[in-house]
C-alpha cells in the first residue's frame, strides 16, 4: 500500500512538472501530503526518469530544464 502511494505521488507530482503548474516546495509538499525533505526525494526521482528539474521563480513552479 506504501509503495502504491508513493507511485501515486511520484506520478502526480511529474505531471504537475510537466504542466509547470506546482508551488513553491512547502506548499507542493503540504499539497502532496508529505514532508520538504521527502518532497525533494521525490523531485531527485522524477528528475532521474524524465530528466533534470529547475525552480523557475517567474513561474513560481518546478520544471524540466530546457522547455521554455
Amino acid at each position: 500500500m506504501q509503495y502504491e502511494k508513493y507511485i501515486n505521488r511520484v506520478q502526480f507530482l511529474n505531471e504537475l512538472i510537466k504542466k509547470e503548474s506546482t508551488e513553491p516546495p512547502r506548499a507542493l509538499a503540504n499539497r502532496l501530503g508529505i514532508s520538504e525533505r521527502m518532497l525533494y526525494r521525490y523531485i531527485q526521482e522524477v528528475s532521474e526518469q524524465h530528466g533534470e528539474i529547475v525552480f523557475c521563480r517567474i513561474k513560481n513552479s518546478y520544471k524540466f530544464k530546457g522547455l521554455p
